[in-house]
């Protein structure tokens, strides 16, 4: 099958029906893969973007408050296993009060049994 196209008279090309149509059924798909990544491109700009920012507030708040003085280094890590300590009780007093919650379930479950 010859197929032409008015605009390109001088790129006479042949064209098997099954290209054809396997560019037909792909073009759309294609023209949104394009777009996302298109969309995916511009989103990661605006994420570096952010990013940078990021680091330079993170570069200005170390310079402030660890070069001049405002943050000592030992107070801070110390500040931090305050937090890890307090993590570790949280966690087993939340499992404590989960098994206490089922024993009163269980508990409440046998009485209505009882009823």
């Amino acid at each position: 099958m010859n197929l032409t196209n008015d605009t390109d008279n001088d790129n006479n090309y042949d064209l098997h029906p099954i290209e054809e149509v396997a560019h037909t059924l792909l073009s759309g798909s294609l023209d949104n893969l394009d777009d996302n990544f298109e969309s995916l491109d511009q989103s990661q700009l605006i994420l570096l973007t952010r990013l940078k920012v990021i680091e330079d507030r993170l570069l200005t708040f170390k310079k402030i408050a660890f070069e001049d003085g405002v943050i000592n280094d030992d107070e801070l890590t110390n500040y931090v296993n305050k937090i890890k300590d307090l993590q570790k009780r949280l966690s087993v007093t939340s499992k404590a009060l989960s098994r206490i919650e089922n024993r009163i379930d269980k508990m409440d479950g046998q009485l209505q049994i009882k009823d």
